[in-house]
């Protein structure tokens, strides 16, 4: 039999495959990597934006310049300064603000779950005394300041 006699036409090759429009799978790929690049930017920012953060690096510059120079009314004030300021970031500015001596103590206690009386003490009082009495337990102060610090949670602000 001869082939060329037979009407045929020549071989048509199928249309390319189009990447237009997406097949489901695709669509569901690309939505879900732009929620979870979402998120992450999200708890990135969240988590860069943490006031603990900034206050553990504060807190390493003031026992740097405790070492260099051991002021024990300067680390007094500036451990009770640096709890202030990252109470009044975590907390209402109006339950914070005129919290000082026992109960700016007690506040500490209850929003940390830390509690060392000596400590306590020294909070309460070194900053208004001229001449602190004894020694003071740096070391248990800054132990004190960074466990506040890594534990206190703060309220969401409106």
């Amino acid at each position: 039999m001869d082939y060329s006699q037979i009407p045929l036409r020549d071989m048509q090759m199928p249309d390319t495959i189009g990447w237009w429009p997406l097949a489901y799978g695709w669509w569901l790929l690309i939505i879900s990597v732009i929620i979870i690049a979402f998120l992450f930017g999200r708890y990135l920012r969240k988590k860069l934006n943490d006031p603990r953060r900034y206050a553990l690096d504060a807190l390493k510059q003031v026992e740097q310049a405790y070492r260099q120079d051991p002021d024990g009314k300067r680390l007094v004030m500036q451990s009770n300064a640096l709890l202030k300021r990252l109470a009044l970031s975590l907390y209402p500015r109006e339950e914070v603000a005129p919290l000082s001596g026992d109960r700016w103590c007690r506040f500490l206690q209850e929003t940390g779950g830390v509690s060392d009386p000596a400590v306590l003490e020294v909070l309460a009082q070194g900053p208004y005394q001229e001449q602190l009495s004894g020694t003071i337990d740096s070391a248990a102060l800054i132990r004190f300041t960074r466990q506040w610090i890594k534990q206190v949670k703060g309220v969401p602000h409106a």
